[in-house]
């Protein structure tokens, strides 16, 4: 075997060898585009759902709507003919049911009182769920309304 026939055969593995290094960079750099491609979407998905569960929430304890309590739980003053913001009305707050909504559910509202504590709704086993607090009034003692919201 000659000089020149062993360069060439290291130059060819040599070359091998860089051909690999470069198409293990490319693969590794294809999949990191991937999940950063995904990973926007994923912060959208979840700041969508915290958004609901604010407006959801903050509706409850500032609206009054009979027919579902779950968007407006607060407490009517009839002499002053107007809904009275961030105090709860205890027994409009215990029929609220499920919204029909595509986007999310409610999968658990509870109201820590005083020594009570009430749970409205509950359904376990969901994945991507948001919970937020609110302190509200609830017969003159300060209370916190628990929600946890869920993607459907």
């Amino acid at each position: 075997m000659s000089i020149t026939d062993e360069n060439g055969f290291l130059f060819s593995l040599d070359a091998v060898v860089a051909f690999l290094a470069m198409l293990l960079m490319l693969s590794l750099m294809l999949q990191h585009l991937e999940m950063a491609k995904e990973e926007p979407l994923g912060w959208m998905r979840r700041f969508a759902l915290q958004r609901n569960a604010v407006m959801l929430i903050d509706s409850m304890v500032k609206n009054r709507d009979e027919k579902q309590p779950l968007l407006g739980s607060a407490l009517y003053d009839e002499k002053k003919h107007r809904v009275l913001s961030n105090q709860l009305d205890l027994p409009l707050f215990a029929k609220a049911g499920q919204l029909p909504s595509e986007l999310f559910f409610v999968s658990r509202l509870s109201l820590n009182a005083g020594s009570q504590e009430k749970t409205v709704l509950f359904q376990a086993g969901r994945k991507n769920c948001v919970s937020l607090d609110r302190i509200v009034l609830v017969s003159g003692k300060i209370g916190k309304v628990e929600a946890v919201v869920c993607e459907k």
